[in-house]
């Protein structure tokens, strides 16, 4: 396998990156050698916007809110690793390089599965309200086929994955024609209600909520890597034609998703747990 892309991570680290990227704080240590010390220490940092959440003798624990910006990317990148996706950019430095002469893209979210590849571009309003995501759309058009062949080219040329570019957005009033363009486009858009959605999803099927998110924003296309051919029998009750065939649960849970009719209903996600419990799953 070609090295193409680098910053990836996969299998532990994964858990260490999720520990730190899943919360809604930075937080570090401050130690100091006298009580002196640590409270000129202390004053510094909450003159940065630190504030202490932990106090120990000779040290602290401080913690800050993240910047807007970086908080939608961490939630994104924390749903996508609940939901199963096995390797992901380990940082937000991770960028690829799709033209000799034009310096290497940084992407916001590169997670892949044993099928499928998504990544994600992530953009937010400050004060909520009408956004044009427009230019955004425009650019991810502009690389796709190009991380495309990148994607490939670190993978294998032979291997039949699913690369899927899409947005998300944060206190966002999304506009009928950026909507459109995205359709148009193929890119599906991933807001806010559709991030609470899936966590709640995960926390209910843990990684079998990854079908159910690849059902919605794949809807309607191909993966390769999910196609299968089994041999089954034809026959009819009345009117209606069944086939009868064998398949795993496994293969089966692969292909398939239990329907839910609210996209992104978050008040009726309880009764959605009652119909699909792990328990059921297994």
């Amino acid at each position: 396998m070609t090295e193409v892309l680098v910053g990836l991570a996969s299998g532990e680290a994964l858990k260490a990156i999720f520990a730190r990227r899943s919360k809604s704080v930075d937080e570090k240590s401050i130690s100091a050698a006298s009580k002196e010390a640590l409270a000129l220490k202390i004053a510094a940092e909450e003159a940065d916007g630190w504030r202490v959440v932990k106090r120990n003798k000779t040290s602290l624990r401080v913690a800050k809110d993240k910047p807007a910006d970086r908080q939608l990317e961490d939630d994104v990148w924390s749903l996508l690793y609940r939901l199963g996706f096995k390797e992901m950019n380990a940082d937000r430095t991770f960028a690829v390089k799709v033209d000799a002469n034009a310096p290497a893209r940084q992407l916001d979210v590169f997670a892949k599965d044993d099928e499928t590849v998504f990544i994600v571009e992530c953009t937010q309003a400050r004060d909520g309200g009408p956004k044009s995501v427009m230019s955004l759309i425009d650019k991810i058009c502009a690389i796709r086929e190009d991380l495309i062949k990148v994607t490939r080219a670190h993978y294998g040329r032979d291997t039949k994955l699913k690369i899927k570019c899409a947005i998300a957005i944060r206190n966002i009033e999304l506009r009928a024609a950026d909507k459109s363009g995205a359709d148009e486009a193929g890119i599906p858009i991933i807001n806010d209600a559709d991030i609470i959605y899936f966590t709640k999803l995960a926390d209910i099927l843990d990684g079998a909520a990854r079908f159910q998110f690849l059902g919605r924003y794949l809807q309607r296309e191909k993966v390769e890597g999910l196609r299968l051919r089994v041999p089954a029998t034809r026959g009819r009750v009345g009117k209606t034609t069944f086939y009868n065939f064998l398949i795993s649960p496994h293969e089966l849970l692969r292909q398939s998703y239990i329907s839910h009719m609210a996209k992104t209903s978050n008040d009726d996600v309880n009764t959605y747990q009652r119909m699909v419990k792990r328990s059921r799953l297994r």
